[in-house]
């Protein structure tokens, strides 16, 4: 059909264990933490996705859904 996605953004997650301060690390960004920020940006840019497409790690995630619910944002996800 000719339609391309592409990801908006792009975050580097880094692991607590390759931070000097493990999860006490105020650099430290939890997964689902980082995913709500990107999807921020995004709606901070104007553009409202249709669906958010998240995979099982964050299906199964229910304060992560539940700010998706709460931006009303659609989404379709997968549970581990």
């Amino acid at each position: 059909d000719g339609v391309r996605s592409l990801p908006l953004d792009v975050e580097l997650y880094q692991s607590s264990s390759s931070l000097p301060e493990g999860k006490d690390d105020k650099e430290f960004i939890k997964k689902p933490d980082l995913a709500i920020k990107l999807v921020q940006k995004t709606l901070f840019r104007k553009h409202r996705p249709g669906i958010v497409l998240v995979d099982g790690g964050y299906g199964n995630n229910s304060s992560f859904l539940q700010e998706l619910e709460r931006l009303e944002l659609n989404y379709i996800g997968g549970l581990a």
